[in-house]
């Protein structure tokens, strides 16, 4: 009797041990998976997303093809948008300047006229040519100032060369250096964009000899 009492007792002391036992391997598992698990840096090699995509079922594909459809379709749009928009720039561009080389070659009829006249009015001839000269030269000037040309304001302003062609510099005492003294040519703009720059002279530093 008493040796079954023992062998009662030492079956419930090895249970109790092996229920600890695996308490404690049950412990242990569940803390391995708690564990954070490290992410690769840089996101995954090409290999992986080979690997994965060899691995992803039907609807992940269709998912991923779609994706990237829309993704491209998406680009294309923006691209198109952008040639639509370099497209409208450069027929504004071409229609604003339509008659840029036009009014540019006559350019030297209007300059011609204008001496012609300029020297009807210098010789003192009021006849019937000097007259007709001036009426033509004021039918060209309105015609230029219909189409957008105005004349380049440059006599006695500082030298730009974005607007002037200095041909000559004249020493002068009374004026600051880089200064337009005079014009030799007309300059004209068309609408906002430079037609023809206006060839002047320019003041330089008096010379020794100005200064004595």
């Amino acid at each position: 009797m008493a040796e079954q009492k023992e062998v009662k007792i030492k079956a419930a002391t090895a249970g109790e041990s092996k229920s600890r036992g695996g308490d404690r391997a049950d412990a242990l598992e569940e803390h391995k998976r708690s564990q954070p698990v490290p992410i690769a840096a840089g996101g995954p090699s090409p290999d992986q997303e080979a690997q994965a995509r060899d691995q992803e079922g039907p609807l992940e594909k269709a998912q991923r093809e779609a994706a990237e459809n829309r993704d491209r379709w998406m680009r294309a749009v923006a691209e198109l948008e952008n040639f639509k928009k370099r497209a409208m720039q450069e027929k504004t561009r071409i229609l604003k300047y339509r008659n840029e080389e036009l009014l540019r070659d006559l350019l030297p009829v209007k300059d011609n006229l204008e001496r012609a006249l300029s020297y009807c009015e210098q010789a003192g001839r009021s006849n019937g040519v000097a007259e007709g000269v001036c009426m033509i030269s004021g039918m060209l000037a309105d015609l230029f100032q219909r189409y957008g040309v105005t004349k380049i304001e440059a006599l006695g302003k500082p030298f730009d060369p974005a607007y002037h062609d200095a041909i000559a510099r004249l020493p002068v005492a009374d004026k600051a250096p880089n200064v337009v003294v005079e014009e030799l040519e007309q300059g004209y703009m068309y609408q906002d964009k430079l037609l023809r720059p206006t060839k002047v002279v320019v003041s330089g530093p008096p010379s020794q000899g100005q200064d004595d």
